[in-house]
């Protein structure tokens, strides 16, 4: 027994380090596409298009939702468990009231897209989707916004970082994953705690996030976490914002009050802000804030 106990208190002493590895976080999750005729009947003043973008090993699902008055078109990237077939008529709802078409894309190896995801290809996969909608004639030239939410955050930082936007969102983002895996650790029991002193994060998904690509932003940005987001915490925005060099009028931060890690899109908070940001992007047009992070 005294040798089990010196073995245990040398193992906790010593500390034990976790591998975090991108299976945890990214894995396929099909599903089939949503019922058009809800979606339709739900929204009548808005036409929804079903359409393919081809990628390499992999065909991904889109939907579009239209109007005829839009003012700008939102690509939109949903987080690690976001599939079109169950959550369109959320975001939908999200931006119903909003001046926009909004193009919702699924990951590959989810939803109804093909392929097995990894973390490298859907950030590829990011850049070919966004050019894709970019050249897409049927916009007829509408100012282009990214919205990324959680691991989709870092698929639209990663296309803010290699083309230029005429506005960027962020929604419950992290500065990198490397700060987001220490501060899911603080949320373990201390037991827990005592055993898993460090947690190294492997493969692709080390040295992603945010934190890199908003000190670099040229484009106006709006940082959206909800308050009680457990997950990706205020703090994260806030930090985020702060990295930002660009003036008051290019940068924007809503933090939600009474809101978790998804649903801080359904707020008259978020529609309030994002309508001005809408405004602020068509009115000022592409390139406005480009030199000022220099």
């Amino acid at each position: 027994m005294k040798h089990v106990l010196l073995f245990a208190w040398l193992l906790l002493a010593t500390g034990c380090t976790f591998n975090y590895r991108e299976s945890y976080l990214v894995s396929a999750q099909p599903e089939p596409p949503p019922e058009l005729d809800a979606l339709r009947a739900a929204f009548p003043l808005h036409a929804f298009e079903e359409s393919r973008i081809e990628v390499e090993g992999a065909s991904l699902y889109s939907l579009a939702m239209i109007r005829p008055d839009a003012r700008a078109t939102v690509l939109y990237f949903g987080g690690n468990g976001y599939r079109i077939g169950r959550w369109a008529r959320f975001s939908a709802a999200a931006y119903a009231d909003l001046p926009v078409n909004l193009v919702l894309v699924d990951h590959r190896g989810y939803g109804a897209s093909t392929g097995e995801p990894g973390i490298q290809l859907l950030m590829d996969d990011a850049l070919r989707v966004h050019d894709h909608v970019a050249g897409d004639p049927a916009r007829h030239g509408l100012p282009l916004i990214v919205h990324g939410q959680s691991l989709g955050s870092f698929m639209a930082g990663r296309v803010a970082a290699e083309r230029r936007l005429d506005g960027l969102v962020l929604e419950s983002s992290a500065t990198t994953t490397e700060d987001w895996v220490a501060y899911q650790r603080t949320q373990l029991p201390w037991w827990q705690r005592m055993w898993v002193r460090r947690i190294r994060v492997d493969g692709s998904l080390a040295r992603q996030g945010n934190l890199q690509v908003a000190g670099g932003l040229d484009e106006p940005v709006l940082y959206v976490v909800g308050g009680a987001d457990g997950a990706t915490p205020p703090d994260f925005s806030r930090r985020l914002y702060a990295a930002t060099p660009l003036p008051e009028e290019c940068r924007r931060l809503q933090v939600v009050p009474e809101r978790g890690h998804n649903d801080a899109t359904r707020s008259e908070a978020f529609r309030e802000a994002m309508a001005g940001f809408v405004d602020s992007v068509v009115t000022a047009g592409k390139g406005r804030c480009a030199g000022a992070s220099g």
